[in-house]
C-alpha cells in the first residue's frame, strides 16, 4: 500500500514502531537523512556523510527537491520550529518523505494553519496489526503456540527476541524489561516531556488493570500527586498518554464510558511485574515471573482476540460490562452491533459455559463468537480456535 502513495509523505508513531525499517525496506528514494538528537545530520546520497548547520542541510535539501529527487528525512521533529515553514517554500519536481515520533509536532503538520497544510499524505505506525503477526508466527510455529506469543510480539521491537519454538512469553519479559522503561522514557522525550511521577503513577494503575478514572484519581490523590481526587486532573495526563500512542481506550458498549489500558501487552506485563516484584530494580529471576505471566496472560489473549475480530468484521472493538457479568468482545459498526463473544482459552470447554456466553450475549444483535484453543460444535455459535482462524485469515 505504501509504495502507492507517490506524493509528499509523512510516516508517524511512538518510538520502536518500526518507521525507519518501513522507510528503508519498502519505500523508495535518493538521499536519506537521519535527524540526530543534537541537530547533527546523518546523511546517504546526499554528497556527504555528515552535515552540521541547519543552513548547510536547507541548502543540500532545497537542491535535491529542485533536482526532482525523492528525499527520506527521519526524525524530522528534532530539527528548528521554522522546518515546515521552509518546506513551503519548496517548488521543485521533487519527493519529502518524512518521518516523526513526536505527535504533537505530527498535529501541526495537518493543522488549519499549519504552512503545509495539503502538501503530506499521512500514514500513521502502531503496533503490528493482529492478523499480520499472528500469520507470521504461525508459518513458523504450531498456530495455537503462535496465538499466545502473538500479544507479546505486536510491538515491532520485541521481534529480537522471537526464537521460533524455543520462545517464551517470560524470556521476551526478561530480556525486555529495560528496554520497556528507556522506552516510555524516550517517548516522552520525543514529545518535550518529562515522565513525571503523575504520568508514571497513572502508567503503574493502568498496569494494575484499574481503568476507571475515579479509582486512578484516588489512588495519585492519596499519594499525594494531585490536590484532590478528581477525574478531570488526570484527563489531560490520559488524553497525552492516548496521543503518544502509550494507552488505548475502548468504548463500553452501551453506555458514554471507555476503558483505558496501555496498549503494548509487553509494556503492561514490565510494570505491573516491577509493582509486584520490583522487576525494574531488582535482579528477578527469570523463573518467579511465570506465575504472574500465566494470570495476565488470558486478559492479553482477550484483548488481542477483540482486536483481531474487529479486524475481521472491519468493525469498532467495544467491551460490555454489568454488575453481573462481562463480555470480553463486542464489535460494532456504526450503532450497530455485528459480533459479539467470549475466550476462553482452554482446551476444553464445558457445554454448559456455551450455553452461558449465549445468554449472555442473547441482547446483543449479529453473529455470536466463542473463542478457545480448540473448536466445539455448538447450535447458534460461531466457534473459531487459531487452527480454523489461520486457514480463514489465508483465504
Amino acid at each position: 500500500m505504501v509504495r502507492r502513495i507517490k506524493g509528499n509523505l509523512l510516516i508517524y508513531g511512538r518510538r520502536k514502531v518500526g518507521k525507519t525499517h518501513l522507510l528503508k525496506k519498502k519505500m523508495d528514494y535518493d538521499a536519506y537523512m537521519l535527524v540526530k538528537r543534537g541537530g547533527s545530520i546523518h546523511a546517504e546520497g546526499a554528497g556527504l556523510k555528515e552535515i552540521d548547520s541547519y543552513s548547510q542541510f536547507r541548502e543540500i535539501l532545497r537542491g535535491l527537491i529542485d533536482d526532482g529527487k525523492a528525499v527520506a528525512v527521519d526524525e524530522f521533529q528534532r530539527l528548528p520550529r521554522d522546518f515546515l515553514d521552509f518546506v513551503s517554500t519548496l517548488s521543485g519536481g521533487g519527493r519529502l518523505i518524512l518521518t516523526g515520533s513526536s505527535f504533537h509536532l505530527v498535529k501541526d503538520v495537518f493543522s488549519p494553519k499549519s504552512p503545509v497544510l495539503g502538501l503530506f499524505s499521512e500514514l500513521r505506525l502502531s503496533l503490528i496489526s493482529p492478523s499480520d503477526i499472528f500469520l507470521a508466527l504461525s508459518e513458523e510455529l504450531g498456530a495455537k503456540k503462535a496465538y499466545e506469543l502473538s500479544p507479546y510480539l505486536r510491538d515491532p521491537w520485541t521481534l529480537q527476541y522471537f526464537n521460533g519454538e524455543k520462545t517464551r512469553i517470560d524470556d521476551i519479559l526478561y530480556f525486555s524489561r529495560n528496554a520497556v522503561r528507556a522506552l516510555v522514557g524516550e517517548v516522552f522525550l520525543e514529545e518535550d516531556r518529562s515522565l513525571s511521577m503523575t504520568y508514571e503513577a497513572i502508567i503503574r494503575q493502568l498496569s494494575r488493570g484499574k481503568w476507571k478514572l475515579k479509582g486512578i484519581a484516588d489512588v495519585i490523590h492519596a499519594a499525594g500527586l494531585i490536590p484532590r481526587s478528581d477525574p478531570s486532573l488526570i484527563r489531560p495526563y490520559i488524553h497525552n498518554l492516548l496521543e503518544m500512542d502509550i494507552v488505548e481506550r475502548r468504548k463500553v458498549y452501551g453506555k458514554n464510558e471507555y476503558i483505558y489500558a496501555l496498549r503494548s501487552p509487553v509494556m503492561d506485563l514490565c510494570f505491573y511485574l516491577d509493582e509486584r516484584l520490583d522487576f525494574f530494580e531488582e535482579n528477578t529471576g527469570i523463573e518467579h515471573i511465570s506465575e504472574i505471566t500465566e494470570e495476565r496472560m488470558p486478559k492479553h489473549i482477550e484483548a488481542f482476540t477483540g482486536h483481531m475480530m474487529a479486524e475481521i468484521y472491519g468493525g469498532r472493538f467495544e467491551y460490555f460490562y454489568s454488575k453481573n457479568f462481562d463480555i470480553d468482545f463486542v464489535i460494532t459498526r456504526g450503532r450497530k452491533a455485528v459480533a459479539s463473544g467470549e475466550v476462553k482459552w482452554k482446551d476444553d470447554v464445558e457445554r454448559s459455559e456455551i450455553r452461558d456466553s449465549l445468554e449472555r450475549t442473547r441482547h446483543i444483535s449479529g453473529e455470536k463468537i466463542l473463542f478457545s484453543k480448540k473448536c466445539v460444535d455448538f447450535p447458534g455459535i460461531v466457534s473459531l480456535c487459531p487452527e480454523k482462524l489461520k486457514e480463514m485469515l489465508k483465504k
